[in-house]
């Protein structure tokens, strides 16, 4: 089973995408905290990426307090930060203010809000 898919062709460095759907993951509640992520050999291989990728993503991750190491057994989520919520929304912000200045127009940006979120009541 392999976990997510990353961009090869993104200007995004491969760890830095890793850490991102890892996050994201949990933010989601796809995963909670005190679940195991996986080995990083095992997401190496799943992911088509270097040992030392996953490595390094898994190391950002514990020095951002979202993995915990357990030694001998692997990495648990330990939670998420809120400012990796507010770094995707002003990434957004910047998205939108950019569009807004070639031309799009808030009826178009509302439709692909409402094609994102569809009848989310949760928001």
């Amino acid at each position: 089973m392999v976990w997510f898919y990353i961009d090869q062709t993104s200007h995004v460095p491969v760890y830095k995408q890793i850490c991102d759907r890892i996050k994201e993951m949990v933010i989601s509640g796809k995963i909670k905290p005190g679940d195991f992520v996986p080995s990083v050999r095992k997401l190496a291989k799943d992911l088509g990426v270097n040992v030392n990728t996953v490595a390094r993503a898994y190391r950002e991750l514990v020095n951002e307090d979202v993995l915990q190491p357990i030694k001998g057994e692997g990495y648990t989520v330990k939670g998420i930060d809120e400012g990796f919520v507010k770094e995707k929304l002003e990434d957004l912000r910047k998205i939108l203010t950019n569009l807004k200045t070639i031309g799009l127009k808030k009826d178009d940006a509302l439709k692909i809000l409402e094609e994102v979120f569809g009848d989310d009541s949760e928001g």
